[in-house]
């Protein structure tokens, strides 16, 4: 499980940090998954200020690490280019959404 945790990192470590989770989970088959609570910019399930509040969490990210909040189709890049084969998204934990990512 990866609750706010990838937000802090750069597109390139976070594959990074991905393919060392698929390393340690069975296959999809046995029930292997990678749980990732973190927000979805845009998610269109968001309010006015809840949308502001991801913004605004994206321009933190920016400017105090090397990370940032990504749409879900940056979400889907990230898990693809990591070698996953598929991903489950249940929105509505407020600011974040419960991401199921399959090797």
């Amino acid at each position: 499980m990866l609750k706010w945790i990838l937000h802090n990192w750069s597109d390139e470590e976070s594959v990074k940090i991905l393919k060392k989770c698929k390393e340690a989970i069975p296959s999809k088959e046995k029930g292997g998954k990678v749980i990732i609570i973190d927000i979805i910019v845009g998610n269109g399930k968001a309010d006015h200020e809840a949308i502001e509040t991801q913004f605004f969490y994206d321009l933190s990210m920016m400017v105090y690490v090397n990370g940032r909040e990504r749409t879900e189709k940056d979400w889907a890049n990230l898990f693809f280019d990591a070698g996953y084969t598929g991903y489950k998204i249940a929105y509505g934990l407020g600011l974040r959404s419960l991401i199921e990512v399959y090797p």
